[in-house]
Order: C-alpha cells, then structure tokens, then sequence
C-alpha cells in the first residue's frame, strides 16, 4: 500500500516552538518523539472518552523506531497521524507519521510497541475487553489475538 492512501482516522495538529528548532534551523530529531507522544496521548483521550477509564491499567511503551525523510523546519504546518496496527493479548502497535498539512509531504515515519500494564502490580496485565472493543470500533477493524 502507498504510504500516502493509508487512513488514520486520528489526526492532531503540532505547534512547533521556538526551544524545537536546532542550529540547523530544523526540528532537533529527539523532539519528534514528543510529537508521537501527543498522537498517543490524544488517540486514548478521544477513545476513554466514552469507552473506558484509565483506572484499568495503562500502557508503556516497550519499542519505537523512526524512519525520517525529510526535516521539519519552524513555522512549518504539521500534524501527527496515528492508528492501532496490531492488537496481541498484552501489547499493541502504533504506526505514526508527522506530515505537513500544505503538501501532504510525510516527514518521518514511526512504528511503537505498547504493552498494557498495571502500576499496581508493577507488571504487564491483558488488554482489558473493554479497550479492545473500542479500539476496534474506532480502527472500524477486527484484530487477532496473538
């Protein structure tokens, strides 16, 4: 599949700030990851909304890997992309993109493991049915446990 005709059914606008850009007058790539974290953070708070609660458990994140393509540059109008690629019995994966809106240009590109866990037991718990059923609704897909 092109890159560029995959559906992600969450998109957030990115501010850039000043304290982002590095000598090169680019966003410094370890910034990137921060982006990422807002596409995951709004992807949940738009689900628990009206499905669940984060009392159950929450995720972590076990893996991320990033292909970049192309710098981000101040000013630039970006957003991140997000969507749940894979649902196993206690972790899950993100694809993520950071794409400028006026282009359509896809900037980089990042895959992250989560694992469902509980900070009680300080261990990693099962997807709760409840998160699955409203991810799934949302992705308007059936995922496999496995």
């Amino acid at each position: 599949m092109d890159i560029k005709s995959e559906v992600f059914r969450m998109t957030h606008p990115i501010q850039i700030r000043f304290n982002d850009i590095d000598s090169l007058g680019h966003v410094n790539n370890n910034v990137y990851f921060s982006f990422f974290d807002l596409g995951k953070t709004y992807y949940f708070e738009h689900i628990k909304a009206s499905h669940f609660h984060w009392m159950q458990g929450t995720i972590v994140v076990a893996r991320i890997e990033v292909d970049f393509y192309s710098p981000i540059y101040y000013k630039e109008s970006i957003v991140v992309d997000t969507k749940v690629t894979h649902l196993g019995n206690k972790s899950g994966k993100f694809l993520q993109q950071i794409r400028n809106v006026k282009t359509g240009e896809i900037k980089c590109r990042c895959t992250s493991t989560f694992v469902a866990y509980n900070p009680d037991l300080q261990s990693s718990m099962l997807i709760p049915d409840e998160w699955r059923r409203a991810i799934e609704e949302y992705e308007e897909m059936t995922f496999s446990e496995a």
